[in-house]
Parts: structure tokens; sequence; C-alpha cells
């Protein structure tokens, strides 16, 4: 979960960074019936993203294939959403990045992972000031570097300073929000910043380049947005869960059939242009349902355990554990994603010939 720059009006500006904070957890959750209509209503949270979630939110594909009568919910940070999911007031949640979701599965808090929406690759990045004699990770230390606390950024960062044998300790680490990144960047007041676009756009061309992105810690960090379900939830209501998989598919399928009304779409819910919209999904690499099921999504009911979802939960729990965020790295953390729902929806549409 990163940000996405330009909201509308009606919304504050959104970070998809994923902000791990306690939680207290209530094992309860179930959709709720509507009397008009005598259909459950499924509450469904999400923030925005330039993704083609954004596209099935337009289309209404979640209102047509849900046998329920739909709720979607706007949250500008993951702490709400996850609490309201953990109360079961929440049905649904989407576009949460694997660091929030194992810290949610570390305090209890009732899930399973059914759809990985996309990975980030070139989206989010080291960014450095040419001039700054920045040409190595070696060379971080001693520099400030900005970033924002509480998001992917300090995971992918650690993760590639380990992988290089790099103490943390040795780079100065500034916490600030991107829109103070770009302003401090201006006055020389860092040397880089890991962060998205369109943040790390703006110093790329004032006189920056990309050092590493997300990409490059694919195998050790991987960086999904996934959607989420109550699990109690999905045990009651196994049919809404496929067919909340079934509109997940009617918006990637849209959205590589129509690429160009699903940047309009993109660029309706978000607020920003769709020109913008198409630059910011270039960053990120869209699932489709067939994708699911292999090992570099959530893989199937067999292989789910050495799925890069459930590595990127365990890598980011591990994470967690070792920056104090959590007490405890949770056991068994492929029972949390779970492959079954994706399964029945390939399957009956492989039936149907659909």
């Amino acid at each position: 979960m990163r940000a996405l720059m330009r909201r509308k009006a009606s919304h504050s500006t959104l970070m998809i960074g994923a902000i791990v904070v306690p939680l207290t957890v209530a094992l309860a959750g179930c959709g709720t019936t509507s009397a008009a209509s005598q259909e459950p209503t499924v509450t469904i949270g999400y923030e925005n993203a330039p993704d083609p979630e954004s596209v099935a939110i337009e289309q209404k594909f979640f209102q047509k294939y849900l046998h329920a009568h739909v709720e979607l919910k706007y949250f500008s940070s993951g702490p709400d959403a996850l609490t309201s999911l953990a109360s079961g007031s929440l049905d649904f949640m989407t576009t949460l990045g694997n660091p929030p979701t194992a810290s949610a599965i570390a305090r209890g808090v009732p899930l399973k992972v059914v759809w990985a929406m996309e990975r980030y690759t070139t989206a989010e990045g080291l960014v450095v000031k040419n001039g700054s004699h920045i040409h190595s990770l070696r060379n971080l230390e001693g520099k400030t570097v900005a970033l924002v606390q509480g998001s992917t950024s300090p995971f992918e960062l650690d993760t590639a300073l380990k992988m290089h044998h790099i103490p943390v300790s040795s780079v100065h680490i500034k916490n600030m929000a991107p829109p103070n990144m770009v302003s401090a960047w201006k006055t020389g007041q860092i040397d880089a910043a890991y962060t998205w676009a369109p943040f790390s756009n703006e110093m790329q061309k004032d006189h920056g380049r990309f050092l590493i992105y997300d990409q490059n810690q694919v195998t050790q960090a991987p960086i999904f947005n996934l959607a989420v379900v109550n699990a109690h939830f999905a045990t009651k209501n196994p049919k809404l869960v496929d067919q909340f998989v079934q509109a997940e598919e009617a918006g990637v399928k849209f959205f590589y059939a129509h690429p160009t009304k699903s940047y309009q779409d993109i660029a309706k819910l978000n607020g920003i242009t769709p020109q913008e919209a198409k630059a910011q999904a270039q960053g990120l690499k869209f699932t489709t349902l067939a994708q699911e099921l292999t090992s570099r999504r959530l893989g199937t009911t067999n292989t789910v355990k050495s799925s890069l979802v459930t590595k990127s939960l365990s890598s980011a729990a591990a994470w967690l554990k070792q920056t104090g965020q959590i007490s405890t790295v949770p056991s068994h953390i492929s029972q949390y994603v779970d492959p079954a729902f994706c399964q029945t929806v390939y399957k009956q549409s492989h039936k149907s010939g659909s």
C-alpha cells in the first residue's frame, strides 16, 4: 500500500504505504442482512490505487457479481480498516501491503488472503541525487535517506542493505511525508529517498536517478497489494467470497481488454489524469486468475506453503519482529493464505467454457 497522490477533494491524500499499529481484536465477522432487499449486505473496504480494482469499482463489477447489497467503503489508511475487519464491521479489505497484513495476523485479526492484486516492480525505489557520490548501496553509509516510517519503504531499504551486508545503523534515516521529501530534496537536506511515484519521478527529473527498485528485492522482500476477507465471514459465506474473486477477475480482464477506458476509470476514482494513471500503473505487475494459482502468487491448496505471497508475509513478519513492531512471528503463516476460492472460480470458468 503506497500513495496515490492527487486525490479528489473529498478525500485526504492517501498513503498506500503500510502502516503498522497495534490492534484490539474482536473475533467476529459476518455480513448483515438488508431488510429492503432481503439480500446480505457485504462491506468492501478499499484504498485507491492505479490498478484494475479501481476499474472494477467504476464498472460496478462488485455489485454485478456479488449476490448481495454491496457497500464500498473508502479508507485513508490501513489501521482503521484492519480494526474494522477484526470487529466484523468490514467483510473484505483490499490494497493491503504484506507488512500490515503480517502485523494483523500476529495480532490475531481473523483474516484470509484471497487475492494478490499486484506486485510492485518499479513503482517504488531508492532515488539518489546526482553529485552525491552515491554509486552503490555501500555509498549510503553516512548519507541521509528520507522515507516514511511505518510504510513498506523501510522494510525494502533494510532488506536491501542487509543483502549487501551494510549496517542499517550506518545510514541516517529521516522520517518525512513524500511531499516534504521533494522540498528537502530541492533544498539539499537529503541525499536520497526511498519513495514512490509521483514523488520519486519528481526527484528523478530534478537531477536524480533510481539506484534500486522494489523488484530488486523480489526474492527476499516482495511487496504485494493484497485483498483479504474476514475469516469468519468466509466460513459462513464461501459463495460470496467466490463472487468477490469473480469481480476482481473481471476488473483485470477489462483492464487488459480496454486499456484506454481503464485509465480513464482509474483517473476518475483517484482524482488524477489518465496520463498519470497510466504512468503510475506501469510500476505494478497485475495478476490474472490463472496467475493467482502459480507459485509466484497464492499458489494452490497443495503449494501455498511455498508460494511467493506466503513468503512475502513470512519475510515481513520476520522484519516486524526484528524491528520490535510485533513480539512473535506467527507460525504457519500459510494458513492465512487461501487460494481455494480462486481455484473454485477457475474451475467453474473452465467448466462453463467462459
